[in-house]
């Protein structure tokens, strides 16, 4: 999952500023309902590149800190992938999904210090170079909800914004999800997240889950089928150049999902 995704700090702000194009009354009310739909939706996802030739030295590591997650009964989930495609092959990615920003404060004063020690101690000798980020899976733009069992596969879409762009982009990708979500044969796999806190932004990562290879075959129709037959030919090619307007770049990968490099509490 190569979500190379963005936003620090200052690009809370500037979302701000998008989220206020619409005019001081409809931004609020929009604002207050986005957050309420999303409030325990935050993740907090962490990468990671092996040293060449140390990968198994890494996995095996990332075995014995799961192992300290469970001596800790740590009440968190933490699922590993392995990227397999694109420039970021070989990377892992570990996340945790489905809290509230104030729940990483109860979270770190619990075992935060004890956490970071052993992950230096049993992963850091192997890893080449590591970031992490805060990411909000927008339930408001997806057509799947949050779910606790990832799928085998993932196929991950980055798209790059250009600065400004995100107002517009937010409202096409609803309006393209509007005419997905009427077609009885459409899968209903993709979610979206946003980097709130951690890189540059703005950046929007689009979501498809896949059972296996043959799950990349390409469906019958296109999404701009779709939104042709929904919203008739000028609609959608106006729908589409504003994505295509609103993003610098977009870039493709594979993830494969590895239990055996995950945690998951006992229920």
């Amino acid at each position: 999952m190569k979500f190379r995704i963005a936003i620090a700090v200052a690009s809370l702000l500037y979302g701000a500023m998008c989220w206020g194009q619409a005019g001081a009354a409809s931004s609020a009310s929009n604002t207050q309902a986005m957050n309420a739909q999303n409030e325990n939706n935050l993740c907090r996802i962490y990468f990671s590149m092996p040293k060449a030739g140390q990968v198994q030295q890494f996995e095996a590591g990332r075995r014995k800190h799961n192992d300290f997650h469970r001596s800790q009964s740590d009440t968190w989930a933490w699922n590993t992938f392995e990227v397999e495609t694109g420039d970021y092959t070989g990377r892992y990615v570990t996340s945790t999904c489905g809290h509230a920003w104030k729940d990483f404060d109860t979270w770190e004063n619990k075992m935060g210090k004890a956490d970071a020690t052993d992950a230096a101690a049993n992963m850091g000798p192997y890893i080449q170079n590591g970031t992490n980020g805060f990411y909000l899976y927008r339930a408001d733009m997806s057509l799947a909800p949050p779910s606790a069992t990832p799928a085998p596969r993932t196929a991950v879409t980055i798209y790059q914004l250009k600065p400004g762009a995100a107002a517009d982009f937010i409202a096409t990708v609803k309006k393209i999800n509007d005419a997905l979500s009427k077609q009885p044969d459409w899968p209903k796999t993709s979610g979206w997240l946003q980097l709130v806190n951690g890189g540059e932004a703005p950046n929007f990562v689009l979501l498809n889950s896949r059972q296996n290879w043959a799950g990349f075959e390409p469906l019958s129709k296109t999404v701009r089928d779709v939104l042709v037959e929904t919203y008739g030919e000028a609609t959608a090619t106006e729908l589409l150049k504003t994505l295509g307007d609103s993003t610098e770049r977009i870039w493709t990968e594979e993830a494969l999902y590895r239990p055996d490099l995950s945690y998951v509490p006992a229920k």
